[in-house]
């Protein structure tokens, strides 16, 4: 099956081992992703993630650790990206080809990656160099943003990757798929406990304005039941309750092929009757992305 721009995020781009862009759904526009995890090291190995299957065939391994990158590296491929969007290069290679007019705009810098970025060592130095770099290049309106498992946010450097982040006209964007403690381990399948990632969201959004994005999927041909939706509200009120900032939440379906045949995407019906009921339980700001 053909992909779309969308569908498709190889996490590499020409011989560029760290930056990489994508048109990316949430952005709706082009996103550079900065990849600190090339070893493909994470905490999580989530049933819907296309990582698994290479981190399989490398032997990586669940970890707490990836190993440092090259930050003249990351810099070159930086400046050489961004040059290859504004001058609309990219858009005559294969992959980007299909791309919309609307979305052939840089949107932001996203840390993301094959791997939890925020377990990086030279995550706050990450950011910083990415941040300096866009404000020599761009405008300070193409934003950074974090996507983040939700594990790390008490560790003094992902607080200053994040305050740096805040700072610099950014956003976090924290997962949080546990519409209970049973799907967060079976869909995400961390050893980290649940009330811990509930904990780390009520000191993040204490801290920063937060996202929080959540995969919703059809797991055996089986979707969320109403009791998961409402348990999921009844967390998102909590956090809110404890002073929690969230300032949107974004619900989405898988879109790109995952490594295991039991995992597809919700339809727009079933995605649209999720979000309606998340609204009514917590009038927060919510939005849908569909799998294409």
């Amino acid at each position: 099956m053909k992909l779309s721009p969308t569908q498709n995020h190889p996490s590499f781009y020409r011989k560029q081992d760290i930056v990489y862009p994508v048109v990316s759904r949430r952005s709706g526009g082009v996103s550079i992703g900065i990849n600190l995890s090339p070893s493909k090291k994470c905490n999580f190995a989530c049933t819907y993630c296309q990582v698994n299957y290479h981190r399989l065939l490398e032997k990586a391994v669940l970890s707490t650790v990836s190993p440092k990158i090259d930050l003249d590296k990351l810099n070159k491929e930086v400046e050489e990206t961004v040059k290859a969007v504004l001058s609309g290069e990219i858009f005559s290679e294969e992959r980007f080809r299909e791309t919309p007019f609307e979305q052939r705009v840089l949107r932001d810098f996203a840390f993301s990656g094959d791997g939890e970025p925020t377990l990086s060592p030279q995550f706050p130095d990450a950011v910083r160099l990415v941040a300096q770099k866009r404000d020599d290049l761009l405008h300070e309106s193409v934003k950074l943003v974090l996507i983040t498992n939700s594990t790390t946010f008490r560790n003094p450097q992902t607080i200053r990757g994040c305050d740096e982040i805040i700072e610099r006209n950014g956003e976090i964007w924290a997962k949080f798929d546990g519409l209970n403690a049973n799907v967060y381990h079976s869909i995400n399948r961390s050893s980290i406990p649940f009330e811990m990632i509930i904990d780390n969201l009520i000191f993040a959004s204490s801290r920063w304005p937060i996202k929080i994005q959540t995969m919703f999927l059809r797991n055996d041909k089986t979707i969320p039941s109403r009791e998961e939706i409402a348990s999921y509200i009844e967390i998102l009120n909590r956090i809110a309750s404890k002073g929690g900032n969230i300032t949107g939440l974004q619900l989405y379906t898988v879109a790109r092929p995952p490594v295991e045949s039991n995992i597809s995407a919700l339809n727009q019906v079933e995605m649209d009757a999720i979000a309606e009921e998340v609204r009514k339980g917590t009038c927060l700001s919510t939005e849908v992305f569909y799998s294409r």
